[in-house]
């Protein structure tokens, strides 16, 4: 096959991709929520001034209503809440798809591996996965968080750390099937090296169960940093997170219920959003549901 008639296919494949998840409203209804959070992480700066609105204090608004003035209101410092969720939407998107991203490359790395070689190194690397794997990995993050402290680079490190096992055993599950495959054999015949094997062989064909495990992984890895925010092992103050906000408005839940209430949507939109998202394309890349 030419590198002509190999680009071609891939093209009508992800058109063919596209297509069918076009068909699922469920899908394209989580993948324009998800481009309006995106949108927003990436244009933060334009639609909200960062030193003025999303960090400075001014008692004077303080826990003011929404209204034309201040979309979502004031917090308790004057800050204007809408601001505030919108940088927040940069951080959690942030460290969202950092540590999917990161897990990926050392899960990938481990997973290929284990699933490509087999034997005592397979026996070795899934034990150790196992052992990671029987602490509940927002207990393990806890845990780190606590020893290495609160803050954004450290909530990465943890999480990450939490989170690469189960992509581990995600993708050697999802390459086992593929390593006895007549083109594995082929290529290995041709003297073909296992790195170039497992890069151009395996994994391309195994990208379809980790893009979904991704996708899902991200707002998981949401709802955990704003958890671990929530009780002030996160993301600190003044730094806008939305696991932060929700947790500095306890206190004002019923005289200003706008403060729980915009965060918690943002949490809960994002969240949605994702699984949606994450459903849709499980259901395009399955090819039994190709016709």
């Amino acid at each position: 096959m030419s590198q002509i008639e190999s680009k071609y296919k891939k093209k009508s494949q992800v058109g063919e991709i596209w297509r069918r998840l076009k068909k699922n409203r469920a899908a394209m209804v989580g993948l324009v929520i998800l481009s309006i959070f995106a949108l927003s992480a990436i244009f933060a700066d334009v639609l909200a001034n960062y030193d003025k609105m999303v960090i400075a204090q001014n008692v004077r608004e303080r826990l003011l209503p929404p209204s034309s003035h201040h979309l979502f209101g004031t917090d308790e410092y004057g800050r204007d809440v809408f601001a505030r969720i919108v940088h927040g939407a940069r951080v959690s998107l942030t460290i969202g798809l950092s540590t999917v991203s990161i897990s990926i490359l050392i899960g990938g790395i481990i997973g290929s591996m284990a699933g490509f070689y087999g034997g005592i190194i397979d026996t070795i690397i899934m034990r150790i996965m196992d052992t990671m794997q029987a602490i509940p990995p927002i207990l393990l993050a806890l845990a780190l968080v606590s020893a290495l402290g609160p803050g954004m680079t450290n909530l990465l490190i943890a999480i990450t750390v939490a989170t690469f096992p189960g992509y581990t055993r995600i993708i050697r599950s999802v390459i086992l099937p593929v390593v006895g495959q007549e083109f594995v054999e082929a290529a290995r015949a041709c003297g073909t090296g296992d790195r170039r094997i497992i890069l151009r062989h395996i994994l391309p064909n195994a990208i379809g169960p980790i893009i979904v495990q991704s996708t899902m992984a991200v707002a998981q890895l949401i709802i955990a940093t704003a958890a671990l925010s929530f009780i002030g092992m996160g993301i600190q103050p003044p730094k806008p997170e939305w696991g932060a906000m929700l947790a500095g408005s306890r206190e004002y839940m019923r005289t200003s219920p706008y403060l729980v209430i915009f965060p918690g949507l943002a949490i809960v939109l994002a969240a949605l959003s994702l699984n949606l998202l994450g459903d849709g394309l499980r259901d395009a890349l399955d090819p039994r549901l190709k016709n």
